[in-house]
């Protein structure tokens, strides 16, 4: 039976948790996935679903952390374990981890196991892993380590097939304080035991203008031009939305270009501390947001 253990470590934010709490109060009701619950004082939950059956069990694994217990995923069908997937220990007395069933993956003939796990402390997010059959065996596929607690599973475009979905964490901390920044919503699919970047898909374009839509609510219309955290955030949703042209165009029209000194940056793929001399530039916050976008593949 296959082991996979992977530990994760993000951050938790401020202003995206507002508007993805205000985004969440505004969606249908998506469907409720069969999901885990621990007793109060248990260590021990499962979830069936048909020959399908998700255990976690929190146990002490000197290996992955010899403080605190780890959640252990058991995936088993008809009774026989198939697959052990290892958590994040969180270090909490209680288990901050869940496994939901629910069709992720269209291309084998059953659901799978949306597992994650909550690292906790000061920089915290949430490992997440689905577990699927893929090619006659069950195989652990990694999501991403992502801000906040959870809650990641929705059919996003009414398919019958739940995404995952949640925000690019990478605009985090890029361009402004943790707090002040935004960022665009990020779609992951599973198909054929493999998970892609679903983002782009123009299936999911009404997400996109929704969420949009949200972050324009969310920022107080005098700081909204002062906050290169929130304009980064912005702006690539605008394109994620198919309105890039009109974010250029706001951002150029609307930017303090005269009090804008720029900051070095590399124009390679590298930290500043390690980047040539001949690869350094001073860029105003537009040039280092295109570059940016340009790397993340918002731009081409």
């Amino acid at each position: 039976m296959p082991v996979i253990t992977t530990l994760v470590r993000c951050v938790p934010g401020l202003f995206l948790a507002a508007v993805a709490a205000s985004a969440a109060c505004a969606q249908p009701v998506d469907p409720e996935y069969p999901t885990t619950e621990f007793a109060d004082g248990s260590d021990t939950a499962s979830v069936t679903v048909g020959s399908l059956t998700a255990t976690i069990v929190m146990e002490r694994r000197p290996r992955i952390d010899p403080d605190f217990d780890s959640p252990v995923l058991t995936v088993t069908v008809d009774g026989a374990p198939v697959l052990e997937i290892v958590g994040v220990a969180a270090g909490f007395d209680f288990p901050a981890t869940e496994a939901s069933i629910a069709e992720i993956d269209p291309e084998n003939d059953g659901p799978e196991i949306l597992f994650t796990s909550y690292s906790g402390g000061a920089h915290c997010c949430t490992q997440t892993i689905v577990a699927a059959e893929a090619d006659g065996r069950w195989v652990a596929v990694p999501i991403g380590e992502f801000d906040g607690d959870g809650g990641y599973l929705r059919d996003a475009n009414g398919d019958g097939v739940a995404e995952i979905v949640t925000y690019d964490n990478r605009f985090l901390y890029e361009f402004d304080c943790y707090a002040c920044s935004a960022a665009p919503l990020l779609i992951v699919t599973v198909r054929g035991g493999k998970a892609y970047d679903a983002s782009a898909d123009q299936r999911y374009l009404a997400n996109h203008r929704e969420w949009l839509e949200q972050l324009e609510e969310g920022i107080e219309p005098d700081e909204q031009w002062k906050s290169p955290g929130f304009l980064a955030g912005w702006v690539a949703a605008k394109i994620r939305a198919g309105e890039g042209d009109d974010a250029w165009k706001q951002l150029s029209d609307n930017w303090n270009f005269a009090a804008d000194r720029g900051e070095e940056v590399c124009l390679v793929d590298k930290a500043i501390d390690d980047c040539p001399k001949l690869s350094r530039a001073t860029l105003t916050f537009p040039e280092r947001l295109k570059l940016f976008l340009e790397r993340t593949h918002y731009l081409p």
